[in-house]
């Protein structure tokens, strides 16, 4: 049997080891049980789940995944224990949780099945994260290999959900323009903040403004924001900016596709002369980078009126700004007044790096700091490859590093089955990338069968010999790598 786990809320692994002859449609009592591993992907120290195509992002709370398996005909399969229950009086929901390492191995005659998800905090597990419907997850338990990937989407709480500058703005005059941030977010999980939704979850988003005097969009905007110039006239003092996009919305125990409007207003200053000599205040983290590997700089920014824009340089030289114009790295900010930058230092060395604020009046504050970047030494290891049996080969990796494997297979199975997956994170967690590659015994260098956030699978190879296995990432953490024979 394989195993697939792709590190991503929204993406859950069903595979099927398979012993049974016939596809009836429904299970039937007497029909032989077909063995299937339910798994939910890795989370990473019940702290986050992988950013992909539906699910959640990095500040995700502790949760679990709560599955109803459906039969062709729409009736919920029980199970005693984790077997099929022909009687209908047993489980009808299985749990994948940190206990048993978000994986279930169940008996079910073979037959077409729908797997309906439901994602939900591990404080009170009433709080619905994310949800699957069984109409997106269909498939087919049968005589043959099949992997069904199960899909859950984020759920959007209103409440939560914020439509407010991307920059600190305290006072807003005519004729100022700035960036409105759409912050989706999930229900709040013992009094913390939502979870972000990830973009891919909600529908096309349309900005309206309240009465035409009231300012003018640049643009149409985006599922992340949209950039706003304030108007204002003596009877109209407010500006309002309405943001309309459909998205999982939660009803009952379950969600559904919804169209939602997120609003946002702030009075405009109008007919006021008023002069403004406060600096920005502002403040730079800039940890220690891997040469090679982008990095992220941090900090604080904010201002008694606006923050106008934030310029990073490096050795004197630009690397990022607010202005898309200046041909340079975004530098992002919240409404909480935290910024991000990229960088990647390009050689071993000691750095010079600057920042500056500057607010809507031409105000400006400096900060300076040095940061040194190195380049992690290489790493080899050497291994047989084993048995499959489901533990772990838990490989600690810098950002940037290169980890080689040689992986000796005398040729004594059937197969030979590659992966590697994201375990644990300490740094860079957005991205989560691994770049892998295989040369079999005879050179040749196949491509990967899947590739996901924090996660890419090779295989099955039948080739006796030595297997060379290289992976980089661009984190700090901790990688699953598994080189077994089935």
């Amino acid at each position: 049997m394989q195993k697939r786990t792709q590190l991503a809320l929204a993406l859950t692994a069903l595979t099927a080891a398979l012993a049974s002859c016939g596809t009836p449609s429904a299970p039937v009592a007497s029909a032989p049980l077909v063995k299937v591993e339910v798994t939910a992907p890795m989370v990473f120290g019940q702290s986050r789940q992988g950013l992909g195509a539906q699910g959640l992002t990095s500040d995700a709370p502790a949760r679990h995944y709560d599955v109803t398996v459906r039969d062709s005909s729409g009736k919920i399969v029980a199970f005693d224990g984790t077997t099929f229950d022909p009687t209908g009086a047993g489980n009808t929901t299985l749990t994948l949780n940190n206990a048993n390492n978000f994986k279930q191995t169940l008996l079910l005659p073979a037959g077409e099945y729908t797997f309906e998800n439901k994602v939900k905090d591990d404080a009170s597990s009433s709080v619905l994260l994310a949800y699957g419907p069984g109409s997106e997850n269909k498939g087919t338990v049968d005589a043959n290999f099949s992997l069904i990937r199960l899909k859950s989407h984020a759920v959007l709480s209103t409440a939560n959900t914020t439509l407010s500058p991307s920059m600190t703005l305290n006072e807003l005059y005519t004729d100022t323009k700035f960036n409105l941030s759409l912050n989706l977010k999930t229900a709040t999980v013992a009094n913390a903040n939502g979870a972000t939704v990830p973009t891919s979850d909600i529908g096309a988003v349309t900005y309206s403004l309240g009465n035409s005097t009231d300012g003018v969009l640049n643009g149409a905007g985006s599922k992340i924001g949209v950039n706003v110039t304030s108007r204002g006239t003596a009877t109209d003092s407010i500006l309002n900016v309405t943001a309309s996009f459909s998205a999982w919305v939660q009803t009952g125990d379950t969600a559904t596709f919804q169209p939602v409007s997120i609003a946002f207003a702030k009075q405009i200053q109008t007919n006021v002369m008023t002069t403004d000599t406060v600096m920005p205040s502002l403040t730079l983290n800039a940890a220690a980078p891997t040469t090679g590997t982008t990095a992220t700089l941090t900090g604080t920014v904010s201002d008694d009126v606006m923050v106008q824009g934030v310029r990073v340089y490096v050795d004197g030289n630009l690397v990022a700004s607010m202005d898309a114009s200046e041909g340079v790295g975004m530098v992002t900010g919240d409404s909480n007044g935290g910024w991000t930058a990229p960088w990647m230092p390009s050689k071993d060395g000691t750095y010079a790096v600057t920042v500056i604020a500057e607010d809507s009046s031409g105000n400006e504050t400096r900060v300076d700091q040095s940061v040194t970047a190195t380049t992690p030494v290489a790493v080899t290891y050497d291994f047989e490859a084993q048995q499959y049996t489901g533990a772990q080969t838990p490989i600690t990796v810098k950002a940037g590093q290169i980890n080689t494997f040689k992986v000796n297979y005398a040729g004594n199975a059937s197969e030979l089955h590659i992966w590697a997956q994201t375990m644990s994170c300490a740094t860079n967690c957005g991205n989560n990338t691994l770049t892998m590659t295989v040369t079999k015994p005879d050179g040749s260098t196949p491509a990967p069968n899947w590739t996901d956030w924090g996660y890419v699978e090779y295989g099955s190879y039948d080739q006796p010999g030595v297997y060379t296995i290289t992976l980089t990432t661009d984190f700090d953490g901790v990688v699953d790598l598994e080189a077994h024979t089935h």
